[in-house]
């Protein structure tokens, strides 16, 4: 019986809210699998904090400032500091990548993710979908849910709103209009 090659845990290097990957074969990996981005100069790889906690928590990545190496938990903390539900975001993140989804930030689109369908290639694809992550308790207007509604639509994509109850557990509404 053949062996299962080991798969090898990258590092990455903590910089603000991003994390930095230099060597080119995890570059590649996580290039292929659709995380982060190259840098301008096309030298590093730039991984979200997002997608460097996913990738940490399914030990594919080890997370350091260059002074120490940072647990799960640490790296929830600092998400909690530096973004707002951050956490909530997290848990829909990681749950829609473990569904096979190809995920990246919905910021430009006024959303928190884009979902590519699963299999598609980045540059090549476009994304279906607009995903807005919420905790149970927010409360918002029609108006509200009628502007995200409309700007998706605007731009060929679905609204997904992501609403993250206090154990976790994530209720995914799709929202559209009805022309009647």
């Amino acid at each position: 019986m053949a062996k299962k090659a080991k798969e090898k845990t990258g590092i990455g290097i903590l910089s603000g809210t991003k994390v930095l990957i230099g060597d080119p074969d995890l570059r590649s990996f996580l290039k292929q699998k659709g995380f982060g981005e190259e840098d301008e100069a096309g030298t590093r790889h730039e991984l979200s904090f997002i997608e460097a906690l996913f990738l940490l928590e399914n030990n594919k990545l080890k997370i350091t400032d260059a002074r120490k190496y940072f647990k799960f938990e640490d790296m929830i903390k600092h998400g909690n500091r530096a973004e707002e539900n951050f956490y909530a975001k997290y848990k829909v993140y990681s749950d829609l990548r473990a569904r096979g989804l190809l995920v990246r930030t919905g910021f430009k689109f006024g959303a928190d993710f884009r979902i590519y369908e699963r299999g598609a290639e980045l540059g090549s694809a476009h994304s279906s979908k607009l995903v807005h992550v919420v905790p149970e308790e927010y409360a918002c207007s029609f108006p509200e849910i009628a502007r995200a509604t409309r700007l998706a639509e605007g731009v060929n994509k679905d609204m997904i709103f992501a609403i993250v109850d206090e154990e976790g557990d994530i209720t995914y509404y799709q929202i559209g209009r009805t022309k009647l």
